[in-house]
């Protein structure tokens, strides 16, 4: 039921960025016309009796453009708060002594916010799932160019599972998802065994839209 409830709750959140992409890229190239063809017809204009109507009428264009641009603002920004789904996730292990290390800034770009969320669930889960250790240390680090994101818990795994999860071709327990989530924006994903598990992604913006 929780997953299926992060799940609902990161399409709600892409959805509503697809909106507010839309809303922009449509409704504001419409309004910048607008004001442009405002503009050239207020130059020319010669009746001095329409130039109170048409100043009005540009005062009404440039307080819908700023009123556009910040509801575009408030549902693009609102919709995926990093913060907030990281505190929500981490919460998720109660069992465990929790560290954190957290270098959270809510401007990266959108599909990294969504990618940081998954990544972290996947790893969540997994440990709540599989690991029969009680701490865990999860790292968000950030630069100019990409952020890294680590997981690791400090339960033992067998040499049997080491060998699978090492192995080119393993696929399962949600690890497989992390790595598509990391490749599809140009990034990658590690797992390491020693001393406990870790998953470790690190994501580049450069490919990535704001």
């Amino acid at each position: 039921m929780s997953e299926q409830d992060q799940q609902v709750h990161l399409a709600t959140l892409a959805e509503r960025n697809r909106i507010a992409r839309e809303i922009h890229d449509n409704v504001g190239h419409l309004l910048s016309r607008a004001i442009l063809l405002l503009g050239a017809i207020t130059v020319v204009n010669k009746d001095e009796n329409l130039t109170p109507q048409l100043d009005m009428l540009s005062a009404t264009l440039d307080e819908s453009m700023a009123k556009m641009r910040s509801s575009v603002h408030d549902l693009h920004d609102d919709s995926i708060d990093l913060q907030k789904n990281f505190t929500e996730i981490i919460g998720e292990l109660k069992n465990f002594s929790i560290t954190t290390d957290l270098d959270i800034d809510e401007s990266i770009p959108t599909n990294i916010k969504l990618s940081l969320i998954g990544i972290l669930k996947e790893a969540v889960t997994n440990i709540l799932k599989h690991s029969n250790g009680d701490s865990v240390s999860i790292i968000l680090q950030r630069n100019y160019s990409f952020c890294t994101i680590s997981v690791s818990d400090n339960g033992t795994l067998s040499d049997n599972a080491i060998k699978r999860i090492n192995s080119d071709d393993y696929e399962g327990i949600g690890l497989e998802n992390i790595k598509n989530r990391a490749r599809s924006l140009g990034g990658d994903a590690y797992f390491y065994t020693n001393d406990g598990f870790t998953v470790f992604a690190r994501l580049p913006y450069s490919m990535n839209e704001k």
